[in-house]
């Protein structure tokens, strides 16, 4: 018997070779069966491996199509002159969750919604806005207030907003020592001094929290619980529990990235101890790069002087994307695409 597989790579070649175009709809998954002397059920997983790969792609209703190199996301890593690979872009994107996202801007054609398009975004955006994101962000029992949602162009600028808001240049403010190069090189930006702090395999450990607290002063603490870039930890309850007491104990702030808690189910830090935390999210991990939207939910106190830092910053989101993003928040989609990558 053939293995799907090695019927894969035979279809894969003649999309390389351009005897099967792209744009071209391949045929019904029997008849594909049939004209190759295979079940359907092996058409099935040919099928399904010529999608993994990102050569083809379905759409209920009128079939599977052959990608072009445009429509795919599966381009090689950017490699360098000295040939080192860069990894910093995470392209998290389902197969078919374009004609559902597609399917979600028609709104846009309406013109009273492409003439609030065209307006400036403040940080706070708009009730139905900020509602809708309480919904998106909300986790286990905790639902962010609505009043306390802040947005900006993407989850980068909601971490600059959050740490500008926290620290001037020259202030320390805490990170783990192996943490996401991004929220370096933006601290660096914004002259903000960072402690690396130890961490173990729960993540971040709240002794060293203290004790680097006691030697430098931290103004914050930078952290991701869920998730941690580069390294994929995860923390438990019990260590959620026990950094949320020393947040408190040592009356710090921190910035809980959560890009990746739609992936997890147990709280955010924010839930324990909501007085001490920025939680910053984004759509970029939820949906795609292109389409992103970054949310801050700042404890009551400071949401003033994180909204001051998005304006002064220029971190605003911009009115065509945030009017299309919080459509994807309203109709379901976003949710949708995000249950499809859990």
């Amino acid at each position: 018997m053939t293995d799907y597989r090695t019927i894969a790579d035979t279809v894969a070649a003649e999309i390389a070779a351009g005897t099967i175009r792209p744009g071209s709809r391949l045929p019904p998954q029997r008849d594909f069966a049939y004209r190759n002397g295979i079940a359907v059920s092996t058409a099935a997983r040919v099928y399904a491996e010529l999608t993994r790969r990102g050569l083809v792609g379905g759409e209920v209703g009128r079939g599977t199509f052959v990608r072009s190199a445009m429509d795919s996301y599966d381009q090689p890593a950017e490699i360098d002159a000295a040939g080192t690979v860069n990894l910093e872009m995470v392209v998290p994107v389902l197969p078919d969750q374009r004609a559902l996202m597609a399917a979600g801007l028609v709104n846009l054609a309406d013109p009273g919604v492409f003439a609030a398009a065209m307006r400036a975004v403040g940080p706070r955006g708009t009730a139905e806005a900020r509602r809708a994101a309480a919904r998106l962000l909300s986790r286990g029992s905790w639902t962010p207030n609505p009043e306390q949602i802040l947005f900006t162009g993407n989850g980068r600028q909601a971490l600059a907003a959050a740490l500008s808001a926290l620290a001037a240049p020259g202030v320390r403010v805490g990170i783990e020592a192996f943490s996401y190069p991004v929220a370096k090189s933006i601290a660096a930006r914004l002259g903000v001094v960072l402690v690396p702090i130890a961490l173990d395999e729960d993540g971040i450990r709240p002794d060293a929290i203290v004790q680097a607290h006691r030697d430098h002063g931290l103004k914050g603490v930078y952290i991701q619980p869920a998730l941690h870039n580069p390294l994929g930890i995860t923390m438990g309850p019990e260590r959620r529990a026990a950094i949320a007491a020393t947040l408190v104990g040592q009356q710090l702030i921190a910035i809980e990235d959560a890009v990746y808690s739609f992936l997890v189910e147990d709280p955010p830090l924010a839930a324990l101890a909501p007085d001490h935390v920025i939680l910053i999210d984004s759509l970029s991990k939820r949906l795609a790069p292109g389409t992103t939207l970054g949310f801050a939910v700042a404890p009551g106190e400071l949401v003033e002087r994180v909204a001051r830092a998005i304006r002064a910053g220029g971190w605003n989101a911009q009115g065509l994307a945030f009017v299309a993003a919080i459509g994807w928040l309203e109709n379901g989609t976003a949710v949708a695409v995000a249950a499809g990558k859990h």
